[in-house]
C-alpha cells in the first residue's frame, strides 16, 4: 500500500471514529496540506461537511454550533499560518467550556523548523488553552480509536476545545477512494457527580439570594426554580441562564444600581451558580460584600472575585437537581425582593416611555419581547447584552447567548451562523463595531442560506467606550478619544451586507421594529437602527437615576 494509500485510509478511520462519537458537522477551510482529512470528512456520510473560507470564522462557527447544542463541531484547515486563525475561538470554546475539535493538517516532521513554505511549529500550537494536544500517528492504524478519543476528550467535564495535529507527505491524493467505514457504536465513558441531596440544608430559615451566570445545561431552570422555591430565594440570573416563576428578579442589574437595595436587604448567604452573571453592579457588590457565599462550578477556573467562602466543585445542574431542601421560612425575605423588583421594573418602564426611538435600551427590550417563541437570541458583548441583561424581561420560551468566555467582539456573526446552522431560528444582536470586524462573514451567511436575524445597533463606533473615564478625562481630551476609542467609521452596515447579497433595511419605528423581528426567519437578513453614542450614555443614565 502506498504511503497516500495508508493515508487516507487512517484519516478514514480518524473521521469515522469522530462520527462515531456523535460529531455531526464540520467546518473546513481551503487548502492543499489538508486533503486528507477533506476528502474523509466529505465522504463519510453521518458527518455535514461545510466550506468556510476563513478559519477564523469558521472557528467561532464551531462556537456557536458547540454552544447551541453542547455537542462539538470539528474545523479542519491546511498548515502554517491557517491554525493561528483558530486562536480567538480556541480561546472563547476554552473559558467558555464549549466543546470543539481542531484538526491541523501540517507538513512533515522533517521539515519543522527550517523555514520551509507554509510550515510552523504547530505543536501545542494553543498551549493550555485546549484540553489535549495529539500529534496524530498518521498512516497507523489507530485512526478510529485516536478519533473518538478526541472526542471524548472534548466533552469530558469540564468541556472544551481539543487539537489534533496531522503531518502529511506528498502526494496527498491516493489512487483510489477509501470507502466510509461502517458505524461502529463506542461507548462513551461519562464521569459522575456523587452528590448529597443534603447539601443545602443548612440554608434552611436563611435569607438565601441566588446568583446564576454563564451558559447552563437542559434541566437547570426547572431545578432552579424548585430548590429556590424550598428556599424562598430571590433569584438574580444572567441572560444566558434565564429562568422564570415566581422567585425570579427580573431587574437585578438595576436593583444593584447604588448598593442600597442589596445593602438594605441583605441576605445571610448567597448561592452562586455557575460563572460571573454580565451585570457589574451585581458582581461588583459580590467581590466587596461580606456575606457569606456559597460557589457551585465545575471549571478549570477559580473564583475570580475571591469572594466565596466555600466553592463546590460540581455542575450547577446536578447540584441543584440532587438537592432536596426543606421548605424555609424566611418567604417574607422573598415578598421583599419581589416588591423591591415590582418597583424598578415600574420605574424602568415609565424612565423609557417617550423615550426617541431608536434608543439602545428599547431595542434591547423589544427585540427579547418580539422574537419568536422558540427562538435562539445570540447577543454581542459590549453593550447589547448589557442591556439585554438590564432592560429585557426574561422568557422561558426562547434561549440566549453570548461568548462570554473572554467576552469578546470577535467572530459574533460567525457564531450566530454556527448556532443556526444547528438548526434553530437566530437573532443577533450586536453593535456596529462587532459587525464590521466579523463581515466577511455575512458572505458565509449569504452562502449557507442560515435561518439567521442580524440586528446592528449602529452608533458609529465604540459606544461603549463612552461610559468609561477616558470619555471624560482631561488627560485623554476629545480628540485622543474619538480616535483610538470612539473610531467613527462613518459606514452603513445595511449598504455593506447589500454588498454580498443580504437582504438589508433601515428601520426608524419602533412599531416597525417590534413587526420584523417577530416573523418567521426564513433566510438571513440585516436590520440596521442608527443611534448616537453620546445620547445613548445620557439615556442610560437618565434611566439610573430615576431609579436610584
Amino acid at each position: 500500500m502506498s504511503r497516500a494509500d495508508e493515508t487516507a485510509l487512517y484519516c478514514a478511520d480518524l473521521v469515522a471514529g469522530i462520527a462515531d462519537a456523535g460529531v455531526a458537522i464540520a467546518f473546513i477551510s481551503p487548502g492543499s496540506r489538508n486533503t486528507p482529512l477533506t476528502l474523509a470528512f466529505a465522504a463519510e456520510p453521518r458527518i455535514r461537511d461545510v466550506s468556510v473560507r476563513d478559519e477564523r470564522s469558521a472557528g467561532f462557527m464551531a462556537v456557536g454550533y458547540g454552544k447551541s447544542t453542547g455537542t462539538p463541531a470539528a474545523v479542519v484547515c491546511t498548515s502554517g499560518s491557517a491554525g493561528t486563525h483558530y486562536f480567538p475561538s480556541v480561546v472563547e470554546a476554552d473559558q467558555a467550556a464549549v466543546p470543539m475539535i481542531v484538526l491541523t493538517a501540517d507538513r512533515p516532521a522533517s521539515v519543522r523548523g527550517t523555514g520551509a513554505p507554509q510550515t510552523t511549529n504547530q505543536l501545542d500550537l494553543y498551549g493550555s488553552h485546549v484540553k489535549t494536544f495529539t500529534d496524530l500517528a498518521v498512516g497507523s492504524d489507530s485512526g478510529r480509536v485516536d478519533g473518538h478519543c478526541i472526542v471524548e476528550s472534548s466533552l469530558s467535564v469540564p468541556p472544551g476545545p481539543v487539537h489534533g495535529n496531522a503531518s502529511f507527505d506528498e502526494p496527498l491524493v491516493p489512487k483510489s477512494p477509501v470507502a466510509p467505514s461502517e458505524p461502529f457504536e463506542m461507548v462513551a465513558h461519562e464521569s459522575s457527580e456523587e452528590l448529597s441531596g443534603d447539601a443545602l440544608d443548612r440554608l434552611v430559615g436563611k435569607k438565601v439570594l441566588i446568583v446564576a451566570g454563564g451558559r447552563q445545561r437542559p434541566g437547570f431552570a426547572s431545578a432552579l426554580n424548585r430548590v429556590a422555591h424550598s428556599l424562598g430565594a430571590p433569584v438574580i440570573a444572567d441572560p444566558q441562564c434565564w429562568v422564570t416563576g415566581d422567585n425570579t428578579i427580573a431587574h437585578g442589574d438595576l436593583l444593584a444600581t447604588g448598593r442600597q437595595a442589596f445593602e438594605v436587604h441583605s441576605p445571610d448567604i448567597v448561592l452562586r451558580l455557575g460563572p460571573l452573571p454580565t451585570s457589574k453592579p451585581i458582581w461588583s457588590w459580590l467581590e466587596h460584600s461580606d456575606v457569606e457565599q456559597i460557589l457551585v462550578d465545575r471549571s478549570r477556573f477559580t473564583d475570580p472575585l475571591g469572594s466565596a467562602a466555600t466553592a463546590i466543585a460540581a455542575d450547577p445542574t446536578s447540584f441543584l437537581q440532587a438537592a432536596d431542601p426543606d421548605q424555609s421560612s424566611a418567604l417574607y425575605f422573598l415578598e421583599v425582593w419581589r416588591s423591591m423588583d415590582r418597583a424598578v421594573g415600574t420605574a424602568s418602564e415609565e424612565a423609557m416611555r417617550g423615550l426617541p426611538f431608536p434608543n439602545e435600551p428599547e431595542i434591547a427590550r423589544a427585540l427579547v419581547s418580539n422574537v419568536p417563541n422558540g427562538s435562539t437570541v445570540y447577543v454581542g458583548s459590549s453593550m447589547p447584552i448589557r442591556d439585554v441583561d438590564t432592560f429585557a424581561v426574561p422568557r422561558s420560551d426562547i434561549r440566549v447567548l453570548a461568548n462570554r468566555g473572554v467576552n469578546g467582539i470577535d467572530g459574533t456573526i460567525s457564531s450566530a451562523i454556527g448556532s443556526a446552522l444547528s438548526g434553530e431560528q437566530v437573532t443577533l444582536l450586536l453593535g456596529d463595531v462587532a459587525a464590521l470586524h466579523d463581515a466577511t462573514a455575512l458572505a458565509e451567511a449569504q452562502l449557507l442560506g442560515v435561518p439567521l436575524r442580524i440586528v446592528v445597533v449602529n452608533n458609529d463606533g465604540g459606544g461603549i467606550f463612552s461610559f468609561l473615564p477616558q470619555a471624560r478625562s482631561d488627560v485623554v481630551g476629545h480628540d485622543i478619544f474619538e480616535q483610538h476609542w470612539g473610531t467613527p467609521h462613518g459606514l452603513s452596515l445595511s449598504a455593506i451586507a447589500n454588498s454580498f447579497g443580504l437582504a438589508s433595511s433601515v428601520v426608524v419605528t419602533l412599531e416597525d421594529f417590534a413587526a420584523i423581528v417577530s416573523e418567521p426567519i426564513a433566510g438571513p437578513q440585516l436590520i440596521e437602527l442608527v443611534t448616537n453614542r453620546d445620547t445613548n450614555v445620557a439615556i442610560h443614565h437618565s434611566i439610573r437615576e430615576s431609579i436610584k
